[in-house]
């Protein structure tokens, strides 16, 4: 199947925001929390231009790097777990 030799793939979902009116995602859990770490990085793919054009990046999200931390902050003990949003 044509696509799927790259190395990563991306799953979109939209935010649950952790307040009504706040832009705050939540990443809260029954055993712990999920905190983000870094920077947010885009997020880019190849898009073809007209013919005899060379094809173009478009960002499409942006990823970041989240730790999962057992308990309830600021307290929870951190884990090896990672995951990429």
């Amino acid at each position: 199947m044509a696509g799927w030799s790259e190395q990563e793939r991306y799953f979109f979902t939209c935010k649950e925001a952790k307040y009504v009116k706040g832009r705050r995602a939540n990443r809260a859990t029954g055993a712990g929390y999920w905190k983000a770490t870094g920077k947010e990085k885009p997020v880019a793919v190849s898009v073809a231009a007209a013919p005899r054009s060379q094809a173009a990046a478009v960002v499409v999200g942006m990823k970041r790097s989240l730790v999962f931390y057992r308990g309830k902050p600021p307290t929870g003990k951190k884990t090896d777990w990672v995951m990429h949003e």
